[in-house]
């Protein structure tokens, strides 16, 4: 072998070695084991549910965003807060992160917690055995957290379970959320998965959510996802708002669509919330039409308001338009209700 290719060979390990070395953050009060995976994450996991003692596993993941762990500032992450005799006074950087460590506790022959830390954090394991697995895949790690999260019935552990295999930086995310969100499931699992899909998800996710918006049979998740798209950053979840606001064929739902296009659209979906007072089959629907006006931005619900209160052919709307007038602080309302007043006073 050439001189410089051995070189070349040699380097290339060693980085290798320090980027894996990197990523496991510093383990701390533990019964340290590091070992690499060759049978698979399941089967490790699996090994490790017969001993009859508490254990942790961790791994790392890349993500598909930064990773920060935002919710607690301590430089340490204590796994076990019963075992604590004290809290750190030092502060992490909560700077972003391009992998996470996935952190499983096994006990009784089950996981029974999951969390997600930054690998700049210090892992505390309160004196218990943790086992730090190498070499574990993406792929494998969506596979094995996507088993526990349909086998499992505890919501925190199975939304914690959906949340891990949002933030794989992998193909097999997008599926595995598909998969969860899909009819059969608990609902509460549905809308988990979901949620994540268009929060974390970028492009995929959204196309996701809308063959669900157009095609799933549950109302119930539907009105969920009028929600789910107010969390999607592709400018094309707003027009899929309004699709469902006209075309939804639950009235709920096109009630929750209504209201989730005001906040996510403003003025921009004036015009289709003023059409929806009017063109609606159902009464309801009109009137929360008028509702998701009162909760425009700025001047613009009071002058939507103000329109249909003086214009609309239906009672019931002028009734409810001169309702959210009420309640306005927009001193135009307080103008036109106080000459509505002298008006029928007039008569």
């Amino acid at each position: 072998m050439r001189p410089i290719v051995r070189s070349l060979i040699i380097v290339s390990l060693l980085s290798t070695a320090a980027v894996s070395l990197a990523q496991q953050p510093e383990i701390i009060h533990a019964q340290l084991a590091v070992q690499a995976v060759e049978h698979g994450l399941g089967a490790e996991i699996d090994s490790l549910k017969a001993t009859a003692t508490p254990v942790w596993v961790g791994y790392t993941i890349p993500v598909v965003d930064k990773f920060q762990s935002g919710w607690n500032s301590d430089r340490v992450a204590y796994l076990e807060d019963e075992r604590s005799t004290g809290r750190s006074t030092e502060t992490g950087s909560n700077s972003p992160q391009d992998h996470a460590v996935v952190l499983l506790r096994i006990f009784g022959g089950a996981i029974t917690k999951l969390r997600v830390e930054g690998p700049d954090r210090r892992i505390d394991a309160g004196n218990l055995r943790f086992v730090w697995l190498t070499n574990v895949s993406t792929e494998d790690s969506i596979t094995t957290i996507k088993a526990l999260a349909l086998a499992n019935d505890a919501r925190r552990l199975r939304d914690s379970a959906v949340f891990v295999i949002a933030l794989h930086k992998s193909d097999q995310a997008v599926p595995a959320l598909v998969a969860l969100a899909a009819p059969g499931n608990e609902l509460e699992l549905r809308e988990k998965a979901a949620f994540w899909l268009a929060n974390q998800r970028g492009p995929e996710g959204f196309a996701a959510l809308q063959r669900f918006a157009r095609d799933d049979g549950d109302a119930r998740f539907r009105e969920k996802i009028a929600f789910d798209l107010t969390m999607s950053k592709q400018p094309a979840a707003l027009a899929e708002l309004i699709r469902m606001a006209h075309s939804d064929p639950s009235p709920q739902v096109r009630k929750q669509a209504q209201f989730w296009m005001a906040t996510k659209g403003g003025k921009r979906v004036s015009g289709d919330l003023r059409s929806a007072t009017e063109t609606d089959p159902d009464q309801q629907v009109r009137k929360q039409a008028v509702f998701a006006l009162s909760r425009l931005p700025g001047e613009e619900a009071a002058t939507q308001l103000i329109q249909v209160a003086g214009t609309s052919k239906y009672p019931e709307v002028r009734k409810q338009a001169i309702f959210w007038l009420g309640q306005s602080d927009d001193p135009r309302a307080l103008d036109y209700l106080t000459k509505l007043l002298k008006s029928e006073d007039a008569r």
